[in-house]
């Protein structure tokens, strides 16, 4: 729990060094904490573009669901991210 706990909160603050670290150590992007969040969605949630790039270059679930039913579209919607809506749109459609 702890890992995922970095781990989102690294992905809610940007910090792509942190994140590209706890990879490298194992931690699993798919994890989500005890909200059923995981870190794309906290990224998606405030705007960190870069860090949603990689985790999508990475292969993360992209419609995870929290537990409100919340996805990382939904988040970014939320929050005006406009760009983040734009990638998730795109791949969600391709895939």
């Amino acid at each position: 729990m702890k890992d995922v706990m970095g781990l989102c909160w690294a992905a809610s603050q940007g910090d792509l060094e942190e994140i590209q670290r706890m990879v490298a150590s194992g931690v699993d992007l798919n994890e989500s904490d005890y909200d059923g969040r995981t870190c794309i969605h906290l990224a998606a949630s405030e705007g960190h573009v870069h860090v949603v790039k990689y985790l999508m270059g990475k292969k993360v679930n992209l419609v995870p669901k929290d537990r409100w039913g919340g996805t990382p579209l939904d988040d970014a919607t939320r929050y005006n991210s406009q760009e983040i809506c734009e990638l998730l749109v795109k791949k969600i459609k391709i895939n």
